[in-house]
């Protein structure tokens, strides 16, 4: 891990709780981070999820049938095949969150999380 400056108020809690835990302080706090990220991840395709609702009948009209790379409410890229789609986007985009969803009569479908796992 790269050194990172932490308070003296955060990093005696750490401490405590690495060896309640058995681990390292570097261990919890690069969970943390971890945690942290994908939070933030899910937390941005959520409102992606949103501009895809908002948008549908538009996106419907153009892309019925087919899956669709959103990423800040613009279309990045299309296809008939989810998986292919998928594997070019991260190609293209590495990991950054694109929301793939297929675009049905129905704005309201359930969504799967595909993602690289971050960490262990």
């Amino acid at each position: 891990m790269s050194g990172i400056e932490v308070s003296a108020e955060l990093f005696r809690p750490l401490q405590q709780l690495a060896a309640e835990r058995g681990e390292s302080v570097g261990a919890i706090v690069e969970q943390l981070i971890v945690d942290y990220l994908r939070e933030q991840r899910h937390h941005y395709l959520l409102g992606e999820m949103e501009r895809f609702r908002a948008h549908h009948s538009e996106l419907h009209q153009q892309y019925a049938g087919s899956f669709v790379a959103l990423r800040d409410g613009q279309v990045l890229d299309h296809d008939a095949d989810g998986g292919t789609l998928y594997a070019r986007l991260r190609r293209q985009y590495g990991d950054l969150p694109i929301l793939i969803v297929e675009v049905t009569d129905q704005p309201e479908q359930v969504f799967t999380r595909l993602s690289k796992r971050l960490g262990p």
